[in-house]
């Protein structure tokens, strides 16, 4: 979002904020020590993507949700890259004021507009999953039958082009500067996001996971549930509680809703941490919903990502537990192990 860009800007280069009386300073320890904590928690989740990425791509046999899972990886991997950036060049402002960075401003700018490019991917990409699997629930014939082959690929390509034209019409028709006016251009394009984001986005993402959970009930009851309901509904999860109170809260700073004194540059921090613990989270999920008692590194993370996407190999399991396919494919890992 563009006004990251400008809070970001001002907490580094000026160590106070817009919007906060001259008098209200921060402390530049707990600011350096804060950035450090983003960018740890960012690297974990660099390296849990990275795994994922490789694995997907170019271990485990590709399928229709590994296409989805695969560039969710990529986006989520998009996104902290820039994160650590961003991070790295705040502490290096904080630590030594007097280096030389070329151009921060535009280096912050730039990381932003990449930063929200890959978080808006991973919000569509999310919410792409979500209805697809419960297209399999509602109508398991047509969607064995019927569906194009290449619907995951086309509907991945369409999700990145929309991402590259929300996150450039929100940060350069609606720059730093522009944002922190509130002009009409801004309200509109703002208005625009917050229709996208919490009118349209966010309500199918929980509609689907409700979905998703009340055929969890129903399948636990008879066998285990299938372990990809169980990733969406998580990975779901884990963006409502991170990732939309910091747009709510972004929103009722644009609108000036929020006091005066509300205190900017720790909510810069926050909201980068939030959405850093959201991009980080999706692998460990799928690891660990697909965990299994075996040894080796190795074998461990390769095995938990088939035993999670396994299923739209060998038919699907609409409801019933787990397919005489899936127990027969767990036997056969098990032969092969």
């Amino acid at each position: 979002m563009a006004e990251f860009g400008n809070v970001s800007f001002n907490t580094t280069g000026a160590g106070k904020l817009n919007g906060t009386d001259n008098s209200q300073t921060y402390s530049m320890n707990s600011f350096i020590i804060a950035a450090s904590f983003v960018l740890i928690i960012s690297f974990l989740g660099m390296i849990g993507n990275s795994l994922v990425v490789w694995y997907l791509g170019f271990r485990i046999k590709r399928t229709k949700y590994t296409v989805y899972i695969l560039n969710l990886a990529v986006a989520d991997l998009i996104y902290l890259i820039c994160i650590s950036i961003t991070m790295c060049v705040t502490i290096v402002l904080f630590v030594h004021p007097g280096e030389k960075i070329s151009n921060p401003r535009n280096v912050l700018f730039g990381m932003e507009i990449f930063s929200d490019f890959g978080n808006a991917a991973d919000m569509f990409l999310l919410t792409a999953i979500s209805v697809e699997r419960c297209l399999s629930v509602f109508y398991p014939i047509w969607y064995r039958c019927n569906r194009p082959k290449l619907q995951s690929v086309v509907v991945c390509v369409f999700l990145w082009g929309l991402s590259g034209l929300v996150t450039l019409v929100d940060n350069l028709a609606c720059p730093p500067e522009t944002f922190s006016r509130g002009s009409e251009r801004c309200t509109a394009i703002q208005t625009f996001l917050s229709v996208l984001t919490f009118l349209i986005t966010i309500p199918i993402m929980i509609a689907s996971s409700v979905i998703l959970v009340i055929k969890i009930q129903r399948t636990s009851k008879r066998g285990q549930p299938p372990k990809l309901f169980v990733v969406i509904v998580a990975s779901v999860i884990v963006f409502l509680i991170s990732v939309a109170p910091v747009r709510v809260l972004w929103l009722l700073t644009y609108l000036k809703v929020l006091p005066s004194s509300f205190h900017a540059g720790a909510f810069f921090f926050v909201s980068y941490l939030c959405i850093s613990v959201n991009s980080s989270a999706n692998p460990f999920i799928y690891f660990l919903v697909g965990r299994h008692n075996m040894h080796g590194v190795r074998e461990y993370l390769e095995r938990a990502l088939k035993k999670v996407f396994r299923e739209d190999d060998g038919g699907e399991e609409e409801g019933d537990g787990m397919t005489k396919s899936n127990v027969e494919g767990d036997t056969t890992d098990s032969n092969i192990s």
